[in-house]
């Protein structure tokens, strides 16, 4: 355990907690750097998924100002950020953001560079850069345009508009939004179900993915992976269980 980070298995999946209530979760240097350390240590062969949220009913109120100068210096602040989004997009499993309460500044960047985001409807997402005197990382911003509407993207960094979860949600930013506070528990039940996905399959795919938001696409290399899928020990394996569970139905159909 981390001074400022819980990093608990529950079954196949890893939940990070950002838990540094009386600040907010606000992201330090610090908590980013563990943040990063627990994505790369505490990733198994074993994990499904891993979850992040914040402690106390509050994802983040975003970047912790005790780490700021007001000074170019102030770009260690995005290096840290940006080392935590490499290590979420290097996980080789679904990462999910689990977010109640408020998602400010920072925190939006780092929510928006997991695979998706889930939030409970006392959520709120505000990027107060503007009001700052700065301008919000073009790399983040960048990565926001990639998934929310025009108009949407205006209000939050130019206007520095508190989005609802509901407008998110409608907005791109959000996957799902849920009805309760509890987004952690609710996200756990939801990715329950892909806890049995072949890792190997979900890896190449969540790379894939990444592949083509970068335009990075080179079809003759994920030609080459998908015949390497195709002949693996994995797949076969998991023909013959469909096989099986296949021929068993169709049994039972025909003694009715």
């Amino acid at each position: 355990m981390s001074r400022h980070l819980r990093a608990e298995h529950c079954g196949k999946i890893l939940s990070i907690i950002l838990d540094r209530p009386a600040q907010k979760n606000s992201l330090s240097i610090e908590l980013l750097s563990q943040l990063s350390g627990a994505l790369c240590e505490q990733v198994t062969d074993a994990t499904a998924a891993v979850i992040v949220s914040g402690a106390n009913g509050c994802f983040s109120a975003g970047a912790d100002f005790a780490d700021l100068t007001g000074t170019v210096e102030d770009l260690a602040v995005d290096d840290a950020i940006a080392g935590a989004v490499r290590a979420i997009q290097q996980v080789p499993v679904p990462v999910v953001a689990a977010v109640d309460g408020p998602c400010i500044g920072a925190a939006v960047d780092l929510c928006l560079a997991c695979d998706l985001r889930a939030a409970s409807r006392s959520a709120y997402f505000q990027i107060p850069a503007t009001r700052l005197g700065l301008l919000y990382n073009p790399a983040a911003v960048a990565r926001l345009a990639r998934v929310t509407l025009p108009d949407t993207l205006f209000r939050l960094l130019v206007l520095g508009e508190r989005l609802s979860a509901e407008e998110a949600l409608r907005a791109g930013l959000l996957s799902y939004e849920l009805s309760d506070g509890a987004s952690l528990e609710a996200v756990m039940v939801r990715i329950q179900a892909s806890s049995e996905n072949i890792p190997r399959a979900v890896a190449a795919s969540k790379s894939l993915l990444y592949s083509l938001n970068a335009g990075e696409y080179d079809p003759d290399h994920w030609h080459e992976v998908r015949k390497q899928i195709l002949s693996s020990p994995e797949r076969r394996a998991a023909v013959e269980r469909m096989k099986k569970k296949q021929a068993g139905t169709n049994r039972e159909g025909g003694t009715r």
